[in-house]
């Protein structure tokens, strides 16, 4: 009995460690250097530009582009946004971010937005914002992705640049001046994109999950249904 339960509880320990780390938060992109996720310090301007006259409607959009190399759900992306609160006449503090698939080398269809508020205003690098995914996508693996970010017509942010001397690519930008899109264009020169960490769960693939989910009940059932031990009297006559 003591030899089949220590290989029960053997099996299912070995059954329970395979699958937890398919479930368990991972960095599925980060364009951070290591060692000390390092990036910056200077930035993309994005947003509404201050130097431009009062009556222009101006919007610069920014993206990065990452393909995982792993499917997973998203959880969360950490980015390097902040709002440079000494420009004169800058408008509110916020920033848009959206999550959008390709579309032909560029950005395309919005998979998700946030808007943010109350950014880092001290930037040199701008410090790293949380954004929290509610309806965690599945981004699947060799598909590229991208993350989009601006100010808006009235705001103009900071988005910090990975760490200067090091290469990263895609990066794509887009301008609107007075209802005129310039479109998306892929920056080629620079080799640097909007600082950014995207974290996930792990989506198990059929043959893992499908172990996982066949295995484990059929060792709890024979655990289950094993008859019970009998004891033996010692009564003496």
């Amino acid at each position: 009995m003591r030899i089949r339960l220590v290989f029960f509880v053997a099996t299912t320990v070995a059954v329970l460690s395979q699958a937890a780390p398919l479930f368990a938060t991972q960095v599925f992109f980060s364009n951070l250097v290591e060692p000390g996720d390092q990036y910056g310090p200077d930035g993309l301007g994005i947003g509404h530009t201050p130097a431009y006259p009062a009556g222009d409607t101006w919007e610069a959009l920014g993206a990065t582009g990452f393909t995982p190399s792993a499917t997973f759900r998203l959880t969360s992306i950490d980015i390097a946004l902040g709002y440079p609160a000494g420009f004169s006449g800058n408008g509110p503090n916020q920033a848009d971010v959206y999550l959008m698939n390709d579309s032909g080398g560029l950005p395309g269809s919005t998979i998700e937005s946030w808007d943010l508020t109350n950014l880092p205003t001290t930037c040199g690098p701008c410090p790293l914002s949380t954004i929290t995914s509610p309806s965690n996508p599945v981004l699947v693996a060799g598909n590229q992705y991208w993350v989009v970010a601006s100010g808006g017509q009235q705001t103009f942010d900071f988005w910090t640049f990975t760490l200067g001397g090091n290469s990263f690519d895609p990066l794509a930008t887009r301008a609107i001046l007075n209802g005129v899109d310039s479109g998306w264009v892929l920056d080629t020169s620079n080799h640097r994109q909007g600082a950014l960490v995207v974290s996930g769960d792990a989506v198990p693939e059929p043959t893992s999950l499908a172990l996982t989910i066949l295995v484990l009940p059929a060792l709890l059932l024979w655990r289950c249904a094993r008859p019970p031990a009998r004891h033996r009297s010692s009564g003496t006559r």
